[in-house]
């Protein structure tokens, strides 16, 4: 028995006042219907409904239970209009997995700012550094958006780029100062290095462009990290050569605590990656957030992508 499909039955008859019209209204035949609320009647071991030739009549048992079938119909419109919502309104529990130094200086200030304009969405901002290659489990994670600078190539996700950023190559004056400024980039192979695990396919391979060309560069990782923050205390410290992103070492740079190495080369730009489920239709508050967020990061000249 089909215990949805006789409840809506035993409504639609009672509030009709007939079985032909009930059966009319479902688009079934009468006798189905009928047979629908003989059905009822026995699972439920009471009589429903007193017939006759010209009327119906509910029972004490028929008028409880139809009460009971209007409530349960009540409750499913309502969540079903709560959740066909979430296609067009942001709304519930908004989970973003971040990497720790990007979250920590800028990210955080954007997922605030997209919490105050969301007050229907309750947001968790977790921070990590992500790994380069794999996809996460989301579902049992209970992720909506993971942030990453490198593709998880899966085939279940969606890769959506926020925004392109730049990357730099720099030291401290004092390590350039004991250790001489490299001139070519394959003299870097000969300098402490200060390598970000987790970025590329192969971290000790650095990439680099200039009046030759590309050129690829197998370096000594001296110190290595998952942090960008880390690396920039080690370069400031005078540990060695670092690749990072300019974001993270704005203010070193302006104050001179940090230099650019290879002026004259350039470290190619990365994107960052919105990564989050495939579905038939994108939640909106996944799409709302990566909306607002390439807005914010594009505001605040953030994208070296984008003319300016």
């Amino acid at each position: 028995m089909d215990r949805f499909r006789t409840m809506e039955s035993f409504v639609r008859v009672v509030r009709s006042g007939s079985f032909t019209v009930g059966a009319s209204q479902l688009g079934l035949s009468r006798a189905l219907v009928s047979r629908h609320i003989s059905d009822l009647e026995a699972h439920l071991g009471v009589r429903l409904l007193n017939r006759s030739t010209r009327s119906l009549a509910l029972t004490e048992e028929g008028t409880a239970y139809l009460e009971f079938c209007e409530k349960v119909f009540r409750e499913i419109e309502t969540s079903e209009l709560a959740i066909r919502r979430t296609r067009t309104e942001p709304a519930g529990t908004l989970k973003v997995l971040a990497p720790k130094s990007f979250g920590a200086l800028h990210l955080s200030d954007a997922v605030v700012g997209f919490a105050k304009l969301q007050p229907r969405l309750r947001i968790s901002l977790m921070l990590e550094n992500t790994p380069y290659r794999g996809t996460y489990d989301f579902a049992e994670r209970d992720l909506d958006v993971v942030l990453c600078f490198s593709t998880m190539r899966g085939a279940s996700v969606i890769e959506e780029k926020i925004v392109t950023l730049d990357w730099v190559l720099c030291a401290s004056p004092e390590y350039l100062a004991r250790s001489g400024a490299p001139n070519t980039p394959a003299a870097l192979a000969d300098h402490s290095c200060l390598v970000h695990i987790n970025v590329q396919p192969i971290d000790v391979v650095w990439r680099l462009s200039g009046p030759e060309g590309s050129v690829s560069v197998k370096v000594r990782a001296a110190f290595s990290a998952d942090s960008s923050l880390t690396l920039r205390k080690a370069a400031v410290a005078g540990l060695g050569i670092t690749m990072i992103p300019r974001y993270a070492v704005t203010d070193e740079l302006a104050s001179g605590a940090l230099e650019i190495v290879l002026p004259r080369h350039k470290v190619a730009a990365r994107p960052m990656l919105a990564v989050y489920p495939k579905a038939v239709v994108t939640p909106a508050k996944v799409q709302a957030f990566v909306e607002y967020l390439k807005a914010w990061m594009i505001e605040r000249s953030f994208d070296v992508a984008q003319p300016g």
